[in-house]
């Protein structure tokens, strides 16, 4: 598949648009009748291998396992902050910040002062609203986001 430029624009349109719906659906709530998500039985060596591969594609393919995972990806928890801190590519970063997101609170509470280093440093946009998405599932009261109330017409 050809990666024309239309077809990166849609692409990062839809990323765009899967953060804003992440963080409006964090700050507003899902309502007492959400449903709750269940984890994925995962093998976290094999993803934490392949968290390691030289192809961006290779590590956002484990990350997207590993977040299937839920609570099941605590223990890669170091090598997704890892990914976030120091990945090249912002989709992989983008990726990683929202495994910590489905991880949640329990799993990845320990690794809240990467988090708020990681959006420090951050320069991309959508890399940095995924990343707040995380903060406000894990740890809402200290969130950059904190106060904020989505804008509604």
């Amino acid at each position: 598949m050809k990666n024309t430029p239309f077809r990166r624009i849609i692409q990062q349109a839809l990323t765009t648009l899967t953060g804003v719906i992440c963080l409006v659906l964090l700050t507003t709530g899902c309502g007492d009748d959400s449903v709750k998500a269940i984890s994925k039985e995962i093998d976290v060596v094999t993803l934490m291998e392949q968290l390691q591969s030289n192809r961006s594609e290779e590590r956002l393919n484990a990350l997207i396992e590993l977040g299937d995972g839920r609570d099941n990806a605590a223990p890669a928890l170091d090598a997704i902050l890892e990914v976030l801190t120091s990945d090249k590519d912002a989709k992989v970063r983008e990726m990683a910040a929202y495994v910590l997101l489905q991880m949640g609170e329990k799993s990845a509470k320990p690794a809240m002062a990467t988090i708020k280093e990681a959006y420090a440093k951050e320069k991309n946009p959508t890399v940095k609203l995924n990343i707040v998405n995380a903060w406000n599932a894990i740890e809402p009261e200290t969130s950059p986001s904190q106060g904020m109330t989505p804008a509604g017409p």
